[in-house]
């Protein structure tokens, strides 16, 4: 059944007794406000604000689909981990209702870093990306692994395994001689990665960026998404390539690079447990570029308009990255 945004906001208020008895709160003296909404044929998912006694700010988040109480869970899960040890970095989670997949956390007075970063100069895109870097080197550190041989075979393999599926006709990718020319050619750099030290540590798991917010001074991770412990390569890629795709001016990244230098040592001024030349920062990179690749709509037809302006994007990015190939 179709949830529009009225529905998802009822049925979020209508989970807001109970929430704010765990918190030993009236549920009347407080109003609500949308803040944000999302109804597509996947998710059914609405964020209230709630305004209370002497202006305090609360957020109401309410899952209606998907029905994963188990994914929910592990993500209020890595969210508590993190605020045992972290506090500052995210914010406070007040009450949760697992069963019904509705929590209650901290109303943040900030910006994601992906609105941050629009038509912002490369000068002021660096600042916040260093900025970002800083959250991520404190949020790596709440929840250590250790330090690990990385094992670039893992990613190569599954590479592998897509280019097989595409080769066999089980796979549709959008311009698919091109797709293949870029994943044999990062394939072939699987040398380069080998028998190298890397970090591992509890990964966000989703760490694009609408995930990071920011105010003037701070910075708050949000929706956490239960991540693996795995190598810190992985929440790097995720983050830094979901920027060189929408915001990176193209022309500023070198060939066979994926960021523009300046935008990659702001970063990894914030960011201090590995360095740009980590293999699994180098290698899932540019593996993140083909997967954003693999992950859009072949079709044109099928694609929305933000995913049609993404494929845009990433096919002006695979040419700076795969140079020779794209």
């Amino acid at each position: 059944m179709e949830m529009r945004g009225g529905d998802l906001e009822a049925a979020a208020l209508a989970l807001w007794p109970d929430l704010a008895g765990e918190m030993g709160e009236d549920p009347g003296l407080w109003q609500a406000a949308p803040l944000a909404w999302r109804e597509d044929a996947r998710v059914a998912r609405v964020l209230l604000r709630l305004t209370g006694p002497e202006g305090r700010r609360l957020v109401l988040k309410h899952q209606a689909r998907p029905v994963v109480p188990e994914t929910f869970a592990e993500a209020i899960a890595t969210h508590m981990a993190v605020q045992e040890v972290w506090p500052e970095g995210l914010p406070l989670m007040r009450a949760v209702d697992l069963a019904r997949q509705a929590c209650v956390m901290d109303h943040l007075e900030a910006r994601p870093l992906s609105v941050l970063l629009e038509d912002a100069p490369l000068a002021r895109q660096a600042e916040l990306l260093r900025r970002a870097g800083a959250w991520l080197d404190g949020f790596h550190r709440a929840l250590p692994g250790e330090t690990r041989v990385f094992q670039p075979k893992f990613t190569v393999r599954f590479l592998r395994s897509v280019i097989d599926d595409l080769r066999a006709g089980e796979r549709d990718v959008a311009e698919p001689a091109r797709f293949l020319d870029c994943a044999e050619a990062l394939c072939a750099m699987q040398p380069r990665f080998e028998g190298q030290e890397t970090m591992s540590a509890q990964t966000h798991g989703d760490l694009h960026q609408r995930n990071l917010v920011l105010d003037d001074s701070r910075c708050w991770g949000v929706d956490f998404a239960g991540g693996r412990v795995v190598p810190v390569g992985h929440d790097i890629a995720r983050l830094l390539t979901d920027y060189a795709i929408l915001h990176a001016p193209k022309e500023a990244i070198p060939e066979g690079e994926v960021l523009p230098p300046e935008a990659q040592a702001a970063f990894f001024e914030g960011y201090r447990i590995v360095g740009p030349g980590d293999p699994s920062v180098q290698l899932l990179l540019r593996n993140r570029v083909l997967a954003e690749w693999w992950g859009l709509p072949a079709r044109a037809a099928a694609r929305s308009r933000a995913q049609a302006r993404r494929f845009t994007r990433l096919m002006a990015l695979a040419e700076r990255v795969f140079a020779g190939h794209a």
